[in-house]
């Protein structure tokens, strides 16, 4: 074929598409597991544990920039301020070796990584869970805990490893929990049992996971596995957390002994069957954080009004961030703090786990108090005298305070404390013994005694 000179003339004269390229990430970070990183010419090691951390913090912190004091806070607290300070300007500088010059971008006191520099699995699992679409892939991302093999003797570094560690996790199972039920409407029950033992492996008491295998089991005909694993998950339960399956769970195994086909899983129990309330109401369980600004320099009386209004308003910007990660709801702006809550609006199975995580992200982030509560309430509609308004009864010092909201929750009985009469105090506690005793008591009916 002979193309004239006039034809190639007119082909160049007809307006082509823009094609924005973007350029791949030069480096490649695998966080979720063992520390890698590798760039166009195999792997990099980097030589100080706290070089890692610094690089795998700035990561996960995605484009926001970080402060030199917190970064400096959070890896050489246990220092002096001028040691850390000059200890981060070290770290700084070695990283630049290996990722290059413009590898780190700020603005004098703020630093950040450079957009499109690294290729992060943490960042890739959230967009991918964000985007509901290659679960397996997502799925895969997660080796293992969020830096598997670092330890750095800093409490700042050791409560924000925590916190993110329980995260991510609960975000990796989520992923695989959902990847299963992808799989089981799709007819294929063998790759959702491979996901539900994923799931199980990384957490063991999430009964989603558990109920997830249930169902597949019973899909490949294996219905007195079903039942023996059901079993096993209440003996579980029983010595883990000193209670038994959830309602969701209950009813998903009697529809299996009664021989009925199994229905979808449910995401959370609502109104119990024969429970006539009037205008929809649901019965659901929701708790509550409060957290509140102990700031010394905030809370001085000699403080200027506006001054104090201003780191204020901070405080309330930064709390609101931090517990939209963890799907908390904020219900009220206090005048030195904020309530949040986990169950509403929506209603998700593992809120109580939520609350604890955001609460320990929270004591990583600011300097507050903070304290959770959990109980079971009823949500519907009322109308006022004069207006649609509702109110929520909810737990305040003494177990009695009232605030508005939207919607009515409305309690079935008095909102108790977990721990007696008081708030559970993030501070005070470990995020394992958080996590496991507010799983324990938002997965019976209702709350025992205070001495209970």
């Amino acid at each position: 074929m002979i193309v004239k000179s006039t034809d190639v003339a007119l082909a160049a004269d007809q307006p082509q598409p823009y094609q924005r390229r973007v350029p791949p990430p030069k480096y490649r970070l695998k966080l979720l597991g063992r520390f890698e990183l590798s760039g166009p010419e195999g792997p990099i090691e980097l030589p100080h544990k706290k070089l890692v951390a610094l690089l795998a913090y700035l990561a996960c912190s995605g484009p926001k920039p970080q402060s030199r004091e917190k970064l400096a806070t959070l890896l050489w607290g246990s220092h002096f301020e001028a040691q850390a300070r000059q200890n981060l300007r070290q770290a700084l500088s070695r990283l630049r070796r290996p990722l290059g010059r413009d590898a780190l971008v700020g603005d004098g006191d703020d630093i950040c990584l450079a957009a499109d520099l690294v290729d992060c699995d943490v960042v890739r699992l959230e967009a991918l869970r964000d985007e509901g679409r290659s679960l397996g892939t997502a799925a895969d991302l997660y080796h293992d805990a969020l830096l598997a093999d670092v330890t750095i003797a800093e409490e700042g570094w050791a409560d924000w490893l925590g916190a993110e560690r329980l995260r991510l996790e609960s975000l990796a199972v989520d992923v695989m929990i959902r990847h299963g039920e992808q799989a089981l409407q799709a007819g294929d029950a063998e790759a959702a049992l491979k996901a539900a033992h994923r799931a199980i492996g990384v957490n063991g008491l999430r009964e989603d996971a558990h109920r997830l295998l249930v169902r597949a089991l019973v899909s490949t005909g294996r219905r007195a596995e079903a039942l023996k694993h059901y079993q096993d998950l209440a003996a579980l339960l029983k010595r883990e957390l000193d209670t038994g399956p959830d309602e969701a769970t209950r009813a998903l195994v009697a529809e299996l002994r009664i021989n009925r086909p199994l229905s979808p899983s449910p995401a959370v129990p609502s109104v119990t069957a024969g429970d006539d309330r009037p205008g929809g109401a649901e019965r659901r369980q929701l708790t509550i954080l409060a957290c509140h600004l102990a700031d010394p320099i905030a809370l001085s009386p000699r403080l200027d009004p506006e001054e104090r209004r201003d780191l204020v308003v901070s405080f309330h910007e930064e709390i609101t961030a931090v517990v939209s990660r963890f799907g908390g709801f904020v219900a009220q702006y206090l005048s030195d703090g904020v309530l949040v809550y986990f169950g509403y609006p929506q209603a998700h199975e593992h809120d109580p786990e939520q609350a604890v995580r955001a609460g320990l992200a929270i004591r990583d982030a600011v300097a507050a108090r903070i304290g959770i509560a959990t109980g079971l309430v009823v949500v519907g509609r009322q109308r006022g005298a004069d207006d649609e308004h509702d109110l929520l009864a909810g737990p305040g010092g003494d177990g009695d305070a009232y605030v508005r909201s939207p919607r009515l929750l409305k309690l079935t009985w008095p909102l108790r404390p977990i721990t007696r009469w008081s708030w559970i105090e993030i501070p005070n506690a470990s995020a394992a013994f958080l996590t496991s005793r507010v799983i324990s008591m938002s997965s019976r009916d209702g709350l025992g005694s205070p001495d209970g």
